[in-house]
């Protein structure tokens, strides 16, 4: 008897050996900056606060699954992943990793890691603008606008994706969905103004997920929940811990804003993988953890501050 405890108090050091050797050498990743994943238009400026129209808070997750169903959709295609892109807000919400199974079973089909809209544990990445002074929502994209896009059009690391959208109003919208040989895509937002007068829109992204993950872990050495680095600060929150934050008014729901002066990161991470939007590095942008319990979808966003055109 004496053995087997000096073999379990053994034991039970050893691992925690494990344990912090692990966390010294191998801490959790942080997400590859790209000093190109900008999202540009022409003449940007920083203006006052948007209109009542379109507060930050806005819904960008609004779309039905029959919507998404019907929606055109441009395929994905590199050595690395495969999915689609819906036209419809432009959404990236169907991506699996080519080199990865969900198990080790012969056969096993490939790591998911995005769903769409009306599948079960919806997990998606949309971009949209929000209209500043004298624009409605309807003057710039959302998350129901339907892009146009090349019939033979094809992400793949050799061709970049782009997409247009007219407002009928003298808006023209541009954006390019690039990717590289690896998992880094890159969103390129460019605004024409043809109108007598200056406008002011604003960019945003958003990573939603409808509810917990399906396959969570719940180990007390991996974070999975919502992940992020602010201004060089390092912050966490478990999805109970997001739940439980604070209503904010202008969010309409439980939320935690982060004002960013120079650089940083925003997005979930899961037992494995990592979803994450990296805004451009070096400028200001709001960083925003939400909770929307009616609909139970956890965000993250990323909100550019206003640009005149």
């Amino acid at each position: 008897m004496e053995d087997q405890n000096k073999n379990l108090i053994l034991a039970t050091v050893l691992s925690m050996i494990v344990v912090l050797v692990w966390m010294v050498f191998f801490p959790p990743p942080e997400a590859v900056v790209d000093p190109n994943a900008s999202v540009v238009a022409p003449e940007a400026a920083t203006a006052p606060a948007l209109t009542n129209s379109a507060a930050a808070g806005e819904d960008a997750t609004s779309v039905t699954a029959a919507e998404e169903a019907q929606a055109p959709r441009i395929a994905i295609a590199t050595d690395e992943l495969a999915g689609t892109i819906s036209l419809l807000g432009g959404r990236i919400d169907d991506l699996r990793l080519n080199a990865y199974k969900q198990s080790l079973e012969p056969g096993a089909e490939d790591v998911r890691v995005l769903a769409p809209i009306g599948q079960e544990n919806a997990y998606y990445a949309v971009f949209d603008w929000l209209p500043g002074a004298g624009l409605s929502r309807e003057d710039v994209p959302g998350p129901k606008t339907v892009w146009q896009a090349a019939a033979d059009a094809k992400l793949t690391v050799e061709t970049p994706l782009v997409m247009t959208w007219d407002n009928g109003k003298g808006l023209s919208f541009t954006r390019t969905i690039s990717v590289d040989d690896k998992f880094m895509f890159t969103i390129t937002d460019a605004v024409q103004n043809s109108t007598a007068a200056e406008v002011r829109v604003a960019q945003r992204g958003v990573i939603a997920r409808h509810g917990l993950p399906a396959n969570m872990q719940n180990i007390f050495v991996v974070h999975e929940g919502l992940i992020r680095r602010t201004d060089g600060e390092f912050n966490e929150l478990d999805y109970s811990e997001i739940e439980d934050l604070v209503v904010v008014e202008r969010e309409g729901a439980p939320a935690e804003v982060i004002e960013a002066t120079t650089d940083g990161w925003i997005g979930f991470t899961d037992h494995y993988w990592m979803t994450t939007l990296v805004p451009t590095q070096g400028t200001a942008y709001t960083s925003v953890a939400k909770y929307t319990p009616a609909s139970n979808i956890y965000q993250a966003e990323v909100r550019q501050p206003l640009l005149t055109v």
